[in-house]
């Protein structure tokens, strides 16, 4: 019996993980890392399947209107705002252009549309014998709520990315990170 998928149940580390804000600057696009380990970023990718009957039988398959990827995110609540002159903004400022993000720009080619970022996940797992570097980038993020958690110090962060899928690339895991 030939086996076509091979089944691997390998949990991704998060602490091997890095997780960019990145704004649309050319060529040098602002960014800011955000610490994993103390959170999570989970996105889906959805699209509408529309099925037609005749006379009740299943007949004609075809793919309906497009739906943007859902993203979540979770962190652990350091502050919600970069001190003034700091030139460091945190995730609020990031993706709300305040602050010290004040100056970013939209990564929408369209700047008539609502400022948005691109989320950027580095994933090296460790030692770099145990597979490539993947790189996943969600672009043209905005975030539709904020959801602070004040006894349990945590921010999550939903909302929708002006594309169909994720950008997923691999490369050799050559880093020591």
């Amino acid at each position: 019996m030939r086996r076509v998928w091979l089944n691997v149940y390998a949990q991704i580390d998060l602490k091997y993980a890095t997780i960019k804000i990145k704004d649309g600057t050319t060529p040098t696009p602002n960014e800011l890392t955000v610490k994993v380990g103390e959170g999570n970023l989970t996105y889906a990718e959805n699209r509408n399947i529309e099925y037609t009957l005749d006379r009740g039988v299943l007949d004609e398959v075809r793919e309906g209107d497009q739906v943007p990827v859902d993203v979540t995110m979770d962190f652990v609540w350091d502050y919600l705002k970069g001190q003034t002159g700091s030139g460091t903004p945190t995730v609020e400022d990031a993706v709300k252009r305040r602050g010290e993000a004040a100056a970013w720009v939209s990564t929408d080619s369209d700047q008539c549309r609502p400022y948005a970022v691109d989320i950027e996940v580095t994933y090296a797992p460790q030692p770099v014998v145990c597979g490539d570097m993947e790189i996943i980038l969600l672009q043209d993020f905005r975030y539709e709520t904020l959801d602070h958690d004040l006894r349990a110090g945590t921010v999550s962060m939903s909302g929708r990315c002006n594309v169909t899928e994720a950008t997923v690339t691999r490369q050799a895991n050559s880093t020591g990170a």
